[in-house]
């Protein structure tokens, strides 16, 4: 199964890249473009490559499900479904710009049409009993456990989401977030069925390679929606599965700090194009914090406070950030009796 994996992540990285170079040109002429608000000349960029990235993976997986047996067959399926489902949300608010509540309202439904398409093929695809550092599994929230995972997908779909902000933020995130997931899980003797969850994540990490490389700096095509909300459902869906919940979440901090001081500054829910003031001002070519108390806070606020920096410059924190949370994620699981 290793060689599969590796195979996935190679193979997903490939055909991503490839296929967004050659649709780069079409999607600007076809009006699917965005505007780089953090470049002094706002280029268009061509937008929706998540399109592409969740297309390759929710074709393998449904692909792969011919070929599997119970009971991988059905996580397949689980895994499979919410994808398409955060993908189909996604492509209707990139199309849409849906507002906030909306959003938020159809974050945690996906969680709740999986857990009931699931009970309905009596599917079991969670056990609900995670493992703490140094204290190991514990048994007090087993009927909880079930109304934790809506919540627990449309926190990690829009943490994912919030962190696109920067050109390959979070497309590298991503790739250091799905390669721990699936290197830890070989190890995790709890897991159930490490092979298996090992490859996803590798094909996940390989389609994220893929939108990295036409999404770093200075990007030339981004996400959309429609690449991070289910590449994030997906990340939750994984450590959910996998029994990795605790280390996923120390994995993905730098996006949770950042979701966080968006909404308790805002201190109400709101879709980024609902913005009267920007977190940040852009100005000759260098990005500072906006002191208006309108304006809601951020990761980037916080790291342009003291003084202004480049788009680059806050892009090598970013990922910085993401690499020390991921050394930390990797001393909690070692800190965690399996």
């Amino acid at each position: 199964m290793l060689f599969a994996s590796i195979t996935a992540f190679v193979v997903a990285a490939t055909f991503v890249s490839i296929a967004l170079y050659l649709l780069k040109d079409m999607f600007i002429k076809k009006g699917y473009y965005g505007l780089d608000v953090h470049k002094p000349t706002n280029p268009k960029v061509a937008e929706m490559g998540g399109l592409v990235s969740s297309f390759f993976v929710i074709f393998v997986l449904s692909a792969l499900w011919f070929y599997l047996k119970a009971p991988l067959k059905s996580l397949d399926f689980v895994f499979d479904l919410t994808f398409v489902y955060y993908t189909l949300f996604g492509l209707v608010d990139d199309l849409s710009s849906l507002n906030g509540k909306i959003k938020l309202f159809l974050s945690l439904f996906g969680g709740v049409f999986v857990e009931l398409v699931a009970e309905l093929f009596d599917i079991k695809f969670y056990s609900p009993r995670p493992f703490l550092p140094l204290i190991g599994q514990i048994h007090g929230i087993y009927t909880l456990y079930p109304f934790l995972i809506p919540i627990a997908l449309a926190i990690t779909s829009n943490a994912y989401n919030m962190y696109d902000v920067y050109n390959g933020t979070l497309s590298f995130a991503s790739i250091a977030n799905y390669l721990l997931i699936g290197t830890l899980v070989i190890f995790d003797l709890d897991s159930g069925y490490p092979a298996f969850f090992s490859f996803l994540a590798f094909l996940c990490a390989g389609v994220s390679l893929g939108l990295f490389i036409v999404n770093r700096y200075p990007s030339r095509f981004f996400l959309g929606d429609v690449g991070s909300l289910p590449l994030g459902a997906a990340f939750g869906m994984l450590a959910i599965m996998s029994h990795l919940e605790i280390v996923s979440a120390i994995a993905i901090m730098p996006m949770l700090m950042n979701g966080f001081l968006v909404f308790a500054s805002a201190k109400k829910i709101f879709e980024r194009h609902e913005i009267k003031q920007r977190p940040v001002i852009v100005e000759n070519g260098l990005i500072r914090a906006n002191p208006s108390k309108e304006a809601p806070m951020s990761l980037a606020n916080i790291l342009t406070s003291r003084k202004p920096l480049t788009e680059k410059q806050i892009i090598i924190r970013y990922h910085l950030l993401s690499i020390i949370s991921i050394i930390l994620a990797i001393f909690t699981f070692l800190l965690t009796p399996w």
